[in-house]
């Protein structure tokens, strides 16, 4: 009698380890499904932020530019590199604009402000000379005229 109690007891867990098990494996189906939606519904600048690789070769790319941006203030105002730093980084934080957007900006509005670049090509006869250029017809006193030098 005591063993039959027993074997039904025993019967019993069996079932509901049996039972629990399957919770278990279910839970864990749906933790994956769950992970799997959360990686196929994160966009691209989502998976650059938690990619430290992508991170970098952002950072890598963005280097000449603030580098260029430094250039410019260094010519324009004769500051030393750090100094060139600081202001883009005092700048970036008062605006609250990224350091390398800034640089960005920077530098895309001193390409816009460089003067053309003559082209090259054949050199003036009196330049060559060394003459005197003598101004087109229609063209204003001193504008046109220069001396070469050698």
């Amino acid at each position: 009698m005591q063993s039959e109690v027993l074997a039904g007891k025993l019967q019993a867990a069996r079932q509901e380890a049996r039972g629990n098990w399957q919770l278990i494996q279910d839970a864990c189906g749906r933790a994956e499904q769950i992970r799997a939606d959360r990686v196929a519904a994160r966009t691209d600048p989502d998976r650059i932020r938690y990619s430290a690789y992508a991170r970098l070769q952002e950072r890598l790319a963005s280097m000449p530019v603030i580098e260029q941006a430094k250039g410019i203030l260094m010519a324009q105002y004769g500051w030393p590199e750090d100094q060139a730093f600081d202001a883009l980084r005092r700048a970036s934080q008062r605006d609250n604009i990224k350091v390398r957007d800034l640089a960005a900006m920077l530098v895309a509005g001193a390409a816009r402000q460089a003067p053309a670049r003559p082209r090259p090509g054949p050199v003036p006869a009196a330049v060559r000379s060394g003459g005197e250029v003598t101004p087109r017809a229609g063209s204003s006193g001193s504008q046109g005229r220069y001396r070469a030098s050698a």
